[in-house]
């Protein structure tokens, strides 16, 4: 089910399934575990990652209801020949991997298979959880030689923060203010105690540049005339979506970027502010849940033994939306993942950042429809753990 962005219709969304994550900051990976076998178009999720780890180094894996990892891509095709799987495609959601090698899950599934498979890729203790909280409002971050917790402040209801240091094994928990429904879709913890932030301003102000920019190459003789309407067109559907952006983020009731850093910034870690998502908002009278039709912020991250990072995103689909082609994207010095791109420059090399589609663009349907990317998808195994 796809959303028109320009025409919004807030009864169209199904937002009774969210998902969640779990997340560590940057650190090299072993694996990543994946069970999304939904339909046969998720199949090509499953191989870009796959061929991401093999470049990059750490070992893809995926398991369902069998009692098995896979990590042959012929093994693991059969599986989406069909659509006959009810397996969630949620891997982050069903447990949570702690700095001290534990396995926790809710829901007192102790004997979980998923659970077990887990477990086995570091030899961990798995146990139940009576206060587990959502994994999308859980990332375990590094300070120092210590492990601290930054979580969502909607879970945290009548939990003290001195029973949730002791149960997920961290020297601190940090409450961060949402911004959205989950901590995932808004914040990415780097390495270094650097966080990157999404700020929506700077996302407006990209395409306000870019339409300022399409204005001016109008006029130029530089360009047939062919060329300049392409140009028109690109600039009146930029301008469209940066009118319906602007009055979401205006009319918010979600904490702001200044907000998160300054929470952050108090807590000895560096915001990054990034032009990083791209939504409509579902109102409420306290909060509202957010439609992403771009979200960079929700992404695996994995150290290199060179140190450098590898970034793994979601493809939006509003570059093929707004005729964003390469050569409309080369001639106005635009498009959402050049945008992006930019914004982290310093940190991560540009061909260290992959944007993950699967077949037809699963990943932005996922995103519209069901509310999670490709970080959810994905149950992170650190190569070291502690």
């Amino acid at each position: 089910m796809k959303i028109n962005i320009n025409n919004r219709d807030y009864n169209t969304q199904k937002y009774s399934n969210r998902m969640s994550f779990k997340g560590y900051d940057a650190r090299p990976l072993k694996a990543v575990v994946m069970t999304v076998n939904d339909e046969p178009k998720s199949f090509e999720i499953i191989k870009q990652m796959s061929d991401i780890g093999k470049k990059e180094g750490f070992t893809l894996y995926f398991t369902n209801q069998t009692n098995k990892l896979y990590a042959n891509l012929d093994s693991i095709k059969k599986f989406f020949k069909i659509c006959t799987s009810d397996f969630s495609k949620w891997a982050q959601d069903t447990a949570i991997l702690t700095p001290e090698n534990r396995v926790l899950q809710s829901w007192n599934r102790l004997e979980s298979d998923f659970v077990k498979r887990i477990a086995s890729l570091t030899k961990a203790k798995f146990t139940d959880c009576d206060n587990f909280i959502e994994g999308g409002n859980l990332f375990f971050v590094k300070n120092g030689s210590k492990n601290e917790l930054f979580v969502g402040t909607k879970e945290l209801g009548n939990k003290t923060l001195e029973s949730l240091e002791k149960l997920y094994g961290v020297s601190k928990v940090i409450p961060i203010p949402q911004a959205d429904f989950h901590l995932d879709m808004f914040i990415r913890p780097l390495d270094n105690k650097r966080v990157l932030v999404a700020d929506d301003r700077l996302t407006i102000n990209a395409i306000k540049k870019a339409i300022e920019r399409s204005g001016k190459l109008k006029l130029s003789n530089a360009f047939t005339k062919a060329e300049k309407d392409e140009i028109d067109e690109v600039k009146k559907g930029l301008k469209t979506l940066l009118k319906n952006f602007e009055k979401d983020v205006k009319h918010g009731k979600n904490p702001k970027a200044d907000e998160i850093a300054k929470v952050l910034q108090d807590n000895g870690y560096i915001p990054i502010m990034v032009p990083g998502r791209i939504y409509y908002v579902i109102p409420d009278k306290y909060s509202d849940d957010l439609v992403h039709f771009l979200n960079y912020m929700n992404a695996v991250v994995h150290k290199k033994n060179d140190g450098s990072l590898v970034f793994i995103t979601n493809k939006s689909g509003l570059n093929d939306i707004y005729g964003l082609s390469k050569e409309i994207s080369e001639k106005i010095d635009f498009d959402f993942e050049k945008m992006f791109i930019k914004s982290v420059e310093p940190y991560i090399k540009k061909e260290n950042i992959y944007f993950v589609e699967g077949t037809d663009n699963k990943i932005a349907t996922l995103l519209e429809t069901e509310g999670g990317g490709i970080h959810c998808l994905c149950n992170e195994i650190p190569a070291q753990i502690g």
